[in-house]
């Protein structure tokens, strides 16, 4: 306990520190070194015989800053990312459609992809004048076994390879704007044909993945806990994508709510963030 006392040689007050309010202690002055006892006590009756102090100063007081009310806006938050969640899982198992519908939107606004393909046997031998047919259009390898177009129509295309002594082989493809392209398609010897469709089993694996955050998004903004946890799931959500890149947009308005009632939510242990 801190206080303070007075020399009763030299008269000198000054400030100390004592251990305990009910324990007398020998105190030297630090100002002409006499060596006396004190009663610590808060008691303002002083026999004559003892040397007293008082308390010094008031106990420290903490200020924080007030807590604001709660509002819906978290809740909010959570509503609008299971929807994202419910997009996502509906796009993945509809991957066709979800990859064709945003593509077809493109597609009518004038948007076109461009393609190389690389035709090889299976020993990876470039084959040249193999003929192709892709997007309605037939034309032939070059002589090292490539090809490249540019203005194919977006979405998922069939190209179908040919050539004599090697099967038939029809192949599905990808055609996005901005980014070309590029497949190597193996021809196999022997007669007949095959035919490769388009995996849509990753897309639909990434989509659910990306959904799965924004459930865990939500959850955070209902529980109104860990706000970095929200955020980043938030922020991954976007790429969940979803039909005419309605969960992105979705995912973007969440996200923005969950940054503006930051002040809502508590950080595990730590409390609430003022």
């Amino acid at each position: 306990m801190k206080g303070r006392t007075t020399c009763p040689k030299c008269k000198h007050e000054f400030v100390l520190d004592a251990p305990d309010v009910s324990e007398k202690c020998e105190i030297v002055c630090p100002n002409c070194g006499d060596k006396f006892t004190i009663q610590p006590t808060s008691c303002d009756s002083k026999p004559e015989d003892e040397c007293f102090w008082e308390e010094h100063g008031e106990p420290r007081k903490t200020i924080l800053s007030s807590i604001k009310p709660r509002t819906d806006k978290p809740t909010i938050a959570a509503v609008l990312l299971i929807s994202v969640f419910a997009i996502g899982i509906t796009s993945a198992a509809f991957s066709d459609a979800f990859i064709e519908t945003p593509l077809d939107v493109l597609a009518n606004v004038g948007m076109t992809g461009s393609v190389d393909l690389l035709v090889l046997d299976q020993s990876n031998k470039s084959l040249g004048e193999v003929s192709i047919i892709i997007d309605g259009t037939s034309t032939t390898t070059d002589e090292n076994g490539s090809y490249s177009a540019e203005n194919i129509s977006l979405g998922i295309k069939k190209v179908e390879v040919s050539l004599t002594g090697y099967k038939t082989l029809t192949r599905e493809i990808l055609v996005v704007p901005f980014i070309t392209s590029s497949h190597e398609i193996i021809m196999e010897d022997g007669n007949g044909e095959k035919y490769i469709p388009f995996d849509t089993i990753g897309c639909s694996i990434i989509l659910v993945i990306f959904s799965v955050f924004a459930l865990l998004a939500a959850v955070m903004s209902l529980k109104r806990q860990h706000l970095d946890v929200a955020v980043v799931s938030s922020i991954l959500s976007i790429f969940s994508f979803g039909f005419l890149m309605i969960g992105s947009i979705i995912s973007i308005i969440a996200l923005i709510i969950i940054l503006k009632s930051r002040d809502e939510f508590e950080n595990g242990k730590k409390g609430k963030i003022f």
